[in-house]
């Protein structure tokens, strides 16, 4: 899987040459992306983690930020038809049977996030407002567990993936519906709006266009 997804970012960054048009550059990498997810199917490994190394190994060998912009600006129309089927399998009638189970998860992810944070920022001596706050800015969950689910019910018997699948889709909305307000609580009591509006402040402004003579 990590031999497979570091590969195909090796060739991308051989074939996406500066003379390349934002078209082409935008083709070849879809090509390579669904090229990489097709193989992982036949060989029958995880697309999700092979995906995952294809984008980190490619922007550590290019820095290439213009085609994650273009990347970016193609996701939203791809994402809402992923988020539409997975509501489909969302099977409320499991959700009441099991719900005992996804509250536990719930709570204990949040718990998770947070220590996990606190320990990292201790460890690494960072700021106290950073230490005490980052745990909440970890709340949102959508696209990397819904995909793990995905690939969870397939891989186990009917009854656990189906649990997995209503668990983690159910929480998966729990956590988007207070997700924002707890990352924007986070973000405001760390300081850390502060800081990007004072970059933004003395970042430097294009000159103004001139009118033509």
């Amino acid at each position: 899987m990590i031999a497979l997804g570091a590969g195909f970012a090796v060739l991308l960054s051989k074939l996406l040459s500066p003379g390349r048009s934002p078209d082409n550059r935008l083709i070849l990498a879809i090509a390579l992306l669904l090229g990489l997810c097709g193989l992982c199917t036949v060989l029958d490994v995880s697309p999700l983690l092979s995906c995952l190394v294809f984008g980190a190994v490619y922007i550590n060998l290019t820095r290439d930020k213009v085609l994650y912009r273009q990347l970016n600006a193609f996701k939203p129309p791809v994402l809402s038809p992923f988020f539409v089927v997975s509501g489909m399998n969302l099977d409320l009638r499991a959700l009441a049977a099991f719900g005992s189970i996804g509250a536990v998860y719930f709570l204990v992810r949040i718990l998770g996030k947070y220590a996990g944070a606190w320990l990292g920022c201790a460890v690494t001596k960072t700021d106290v407002k950073t230490r005490n706050w980052l745990g909440l800015a970890l709340v949102p969950q959508a696209g990397v567990a819904i995909g793990l689910a995905y690939l969870g019910k397939r891989i186990l018997p009917p009854e656990y993936g189906n649990l997995l699948m209503t668990v983690i889709l159910a929480s998966s909305v729990l956590y988007e519906l207070i997700g924002p307000a707890s990352a924007k609580l986070s973000l405001f009591h760390a300081g850390a709006h502060r800081k990007a509006g004072k970059a933004a402040e003395t970042a430097p402004q294009p000159a103004p266009l001139k009118a033509p003579q």
